[in-house]
């Protein structure tokens, strides 16, 4: 009787049961969609507001669309730089694959996005990365940087235009520096700005040492004589070394006139301004002129100039004309300098034979042949270069034939399209090595991986003078006591209007600050202390 009225009963309702299983499964299934759905747009939007604050795994994208941090070299900041990254990229899961977990790290510090308010080049930055990259490869397939081992490798740090982010990226390093990869010196630092100052300040601060490739800017030393920070080396001649190196030529010059930039952002252009009132009386004797002044200064929003310096150089060239100086110096960026020129070649005096004098940053940067073709009859153009392959023909005996020979043979191999010319590559080439050099020394006779700390490597940056200097591309670097290439190699180049000779066979002049070029055979007086030193 029980299974007879089970069977009514669902022959009754079955139906209404089936429709209500129905409705459940379907309400089921559209709540399981609905919320499949709702984490779907949820996931979407993380990802995109992923996407909208980083580049990649490790670089933040910031205000401006700017991609910055640190990289192995698989980020490329600029399609400019995807080339060389690549190379980092590749030699630095070499290193990884090979070494045993023999290596440590070096951070290429400077920066690698810029906007129309920088003073460099995607071409200048792109040729002091492709240095930097030869010096690893040196460092790891060779044991010219005082040993093979431990193996290096390079990370690419970008702070942004102008050094602007400095600070996260900073962070990076100091993160890196306990991790698994190991950094434990930065190198490059970039141009002389405000943003360089305060990155260096903090990285200083941390304890990390540093090798800048061509930071000039004298306001570092001061900070290194005043006690306020250390473990600081610099390849590069400062800005009043090079103004000395200049300067000594000037015999007979007896009246002066600087061109100043203005703008209190640059540190190379208030700097170089110091520098030249202060040793050209002292070196020559001769009379200096109140200044012609200008400011570049540039609107942070639009890029453009502020207005001050749209019309500075013809009514300056008048007052140059009723002066008379028989020396310009000029304080200021490559944008400024062809102006300056080119006003000098419409000016009302054209019988005043004019030397115009500046530094390497200021000219290679711009284009040397753009430079010269601004140039008028009567006018000359003199300007030192950091590092210039014409020096290797010019003076020889300055430089380590077999860093030189290194250095060129395979930057031409690995990058076949002259670029090692500007100096930037060369000096880059030497900030790593002058890093890997400390880095050997600091791991002793045992190679133990171990003992290499940002702290042992800054001690052996004190030794790094005497016998005891560094063989470079840019010429022997024994370092002062603040950090300074003692008689380090400067060359002078003088151009002149026209294309006779063709600028790429005009040689330099060879010269140094004190007058006396480093070399290996320098003797005793090799020993005796800088200035700064006493």
């Amino acid at each position: 009787m029980a299974n007879y009225v089970d069977r009514s009963w669902w022959r009754k309702h079955r139906l209404k049961v089936l429709a209500v299983v129905c409705v459940v499964a379907l309400v089921a299934g559209v709540t399981a969609y609905v919320q499949w759905q709702s984490e779907r747009a949820k996931s979407q939007a993380e990802l995109a507001k992923w996407h909208a604050e980083h580049c990649a795994e490790g670089i933040a994208r910031v205000e401006g669309g700017e991609c910055i941090g640190m990289t192995d070299g698989s980020f490329s900041f600029d399609p400019e730089l995807a080339g060389v990254l690549g190379k980092i990229k590749a030699e630095n899961d070499r290193v990884l694959a090979e070494s045993n977990g023999n290596y440590v790290s070096i951070a290429y510090l400077a920066p690698m996005t810029l906007t129309g308010l920088d003073t460099i080049t995607r071409e200048s930055t792109r040729n002091a990365l492709q240095g930097a990259y030869v010096s690893q490869l040196r460092a790891n397939r060779t044991a010219d940087w005082d040993g093979g081992t431990p193996m290096v490798r390079l990370f690419p740090a970008n702070p942004g235009s102008r050094f602007g982010q400095w600070r996260p990226v900073v962070a990076q390093i100091e993160q890196a520096r306990n991790g698994p990869d190991r950094v434990v010196a930065v190198t490059g630092l970039g141009q002389s700005h405000e943003g360089t100052k305060q990155a260096i300040d903090r990285l200083a601060a941390l304890g990390i040492p540093m090798v800048g490739a061509t930071i000039t800017a004298d306001v570092f030393t001061e900070q290194e004589k005043a006690g306020e920070f250390s473990g600081l080396l610099r390849v590069a001649p400062s800005n009043t070394e090079q103004v000395q190196a200049v300067v000594r030529r000037l015999a007979g010059s007896r009246r002066a006139m600087l061109v100043q930039d203005e703008n209190q952002s640059d540190l190379l252009a208030s700097n170089l301004a110091a520098a030249f009132n202060e040793v050209y009386p002292a070196s020559t004797g001769g009379e200096l002129l109140r200044a012609e002044t200008y400011n570049s200064k540039l609107d942070d929003a639009t890029g453009t100039g502020l207005g001050s310096n749209a019309n500075a150089f013809a009514p300056m060239v008048r007052n140059i004309c009723v002066a008379q100086p028989d020396v310009l110096f000029f304080s200021g960026r490559y944008r400024d300098l062809k102006g300056l020129l080119e006003a000098l070649g419409k000016r009302w005096c054209p019988q005043l034979e004019i030397r115009v004098l500046t530094l390497d940053s200021v000219v290679d940067i711009a284009g040397v042949e753009e430079i010269r073709g601004a140039l008028s009859p009567k006018t000359t153009l003199e300007y030192t270069h950091l590092s210039s392959p014409a020096a290797w023909r010019a003076n020889p005996q300055a430089f380590d034939p077999n860093v030189v020979g290194y250095f060129r043979e395979t930057y031409s191999r690995e990058f076949p399209d002259n670029s090692a010319g500007d100096g930037m590559a060369a000096t880059s080439f030497d900030a790593v090595g002058v890093a890997v050099t400390a880095i050997r020394r600091a791991g002793g006779t045992s190679r133990d991986v171990s003992l290499v700390t940002p702290e042992s490597v800054t001690s052996q940056f004190h030794r790094m003078h005497g016998v005891e200097e560094v063989a470079g591309a840019s010429g022997w670097l024994s370092f002062d006591c603040v950090g300074h290439p003692e008689d380090k190699a400067v060359s002078v180049f003088t151009l002149t209007p026209g294309k006779v000779p063709p600028t790429s066979e005009i040689l330099p002049e060879v010269v140094s600050a004190s007058g006396d070029i480093r070399t290996p055979d320098s003797g005793f007086d090799a020993f005796r202390p800088t200035q700064r030193c006493r």
